[in-house]
């Protein structure tokens, strides 16, 4: 077992610190939800959406993760995030094609444009702002990402924003790593990552010999296959570990 870290035992001067975003600095999940259930209520999906919601959502969540990783591993016809909506939306619900179009063009405007934070992101920011060159890598859609950078009134705080869909390479591979290391100007050693992934995020720093702190917001177990230099389960206490 890692054991929450709670002081550094060594000195270590990082000089950057960079984040993962979603579900990280963001709450991907819950952006998602409420986008979604503004989606419903725009188009009256659900004639009773207290009763139906449930197996709506159940449903469509099933389809989109199928059709998200054939995106994300290129192994399906999908091109774009629009595609993977598109199909998302005309596998759960029997409508012609242009309301599936319809659809995902709300559900994209609305996610696009909402943003909640984890607790204590913003406050975590605004201290270390002052210290450290902040980053962040992130697996995922850089109109989106940046568009809720900006709605979270966050965006200008980052020297460095690489988003996988920009720069065609996604985590864990090095090359993400050494993109926001070069856009920082800045050698591995001298940065700490900060993500919730331990496939994408902690590989990835690894891959890249980066320092990584693991942000348990879901207090899972690890095993001792996991040698994370940091954990933590609130980002409030990033601030003791560094």
């Amino acid at each position: 077992m890692v054991q929450q870290v709670t002081r550094v035992e060594e000195e270590i001067m990082y000089k950057a610190i960079i984040f993962d975003l979603d579900n990280t600095l963001l709450n991907y999940s819950l952006s998602e939800l409420d986008s979604m259930k503004r989606t419903v209520r725009d188009h009256q999906l659900l004639a009773d959406e207290e009763m139906e919601w449930g197996a709506f959502w159940a449903t469509y969540t099933k389809h989109n993760f199928r059709h998200w990783m054939d995106f994300v591993n290129k192994t399906g016809t999908h091109q774009s995030i629009e595609d993977v909506l598109i199909s998302s939306f005309r596998d759960t619900l029997n409508m012609n094609p242009s309301q599936h179009e319809m659809l995902s063009y709300t559900y994209w405007n609305h996610f696009c444009n909402t943003c909640y934070f984890e607790g204590g992101a913003e406050e975590v920011l605004h201290s270390l702002k002052s210290q450290y060159k902040l980053g962040i890598i992130s697996n995922g859609i850089g109109d989106a990402q940046r568009k809720r950078l900006t709605v979270g009134n966050v965006r200008d705080m980052f020297e460095s924003v690489i988003v996988s869909d920009e720069v065609g390479v996604r985590k864990p591979r090095k090359e993400i790593f050494e993109l926001s290391l070069n856009e920082l100007e800045l050698f591995n050693h001298e940065v700490l990552f900060i993500g919730d992934s331990l496939s994408d995020d902690y590989h990835g720093a690894k891959n890249a010999g980066i320092d990584f702190c693991f942000y348990n917001r879901d207090d899972i177990q690890m095993t001792s296959a996991y040698q994370p230099k940091y954990v933590v389960n609130e980002l409030q206490e990033l601030l003791k570990v560094i």
